[in-house]
């Protein structure tokens, strides 16, 4: 087989990993802008370029890799992609990456040392911490493992987080008003300036 087929044949297998006809609202982007989430949902995600397809991909892999670690550790991570679904709306969904000891196993890849420092200084950025507060209101965990892995050398980092129903409450009630914007056809203002009409 030449090199270049077997590159497409290869970089094909790969497009799986990225899923652009999601009926539904994603715990894992609740942090999100509301007008972002509102257009992903009423409009469908924009695929990304390739290299955005081989990144959610390698994030896979690193995820794999965090479990296989533990699991050789002798640290088993049960219900893994197990589907939590929110009950005011079957909608609202998300899909956790496991659970060790019975709390919530949150696996993040991030690009460099640059990235993961700051993450060390300022703890787990704000979109992270809003996932798995959905994961563990809808999934009934008290708290939560993140652990994060350098892509560049595989250096980790990990984090607990305990449950906030403040937070919980905040974030289910903006599920409910982006549900409820695509519902009546009402784009929702945008928070971030970047967000496409």
């Amino acid at each position: 087989m030449k090199a270049a087929v077997m590159k497409q044949v290869l970089e094909s297998s790969i497009k799986d990993d990225w899923d652009d006809g999601r009926d539904y609202l994603g715990m894992s982007a609740i942090g999100q802008c509301p007008r972002k989430l509102y257009n992903d949902l009423a409009k469908g995600r924009r695929r990304p370029k390739d290299r955005g397809i081989r990144y959610c991909h390698e994030g896979y892999l690193h995820e794999r890799d965090v479990i296989e670690r533990l699991e050789a550790a002798g640290v088993p991570v049960l219900n893994q992609q197990r589907e939590l679904v929110a009950g005011f709306d079957e909608r609202f969904r998300g899909h956790i990456d496991g659970e060790v000891d019975g709390d919530l196993l949150e696996i993040k890849s991030v690009e460099d040392y640059d990235a993961l420092d700051n993450i060390r200084d300022k703890g787990p950025r704000s979109r992270d911490r809003a996932q798995v507060q959905m994961y563990m209101r809808y999934g009934g965990y008290d708290r939560a493992l993140i652990v994060y892995k350098v892509r560049a050398n595989g250096e980790l980092w990990v984090a607990w987080l305990r449950r906030n129903d403040l937070a919980g409450e905040e974030l289910e009630r903006k599920a409910h008003e982006v549900l409820e914007a695509v519902d009546a056809g009402e784009v929702p203002e945008c928070e971030c300036g970047r967000c496409r009409e």
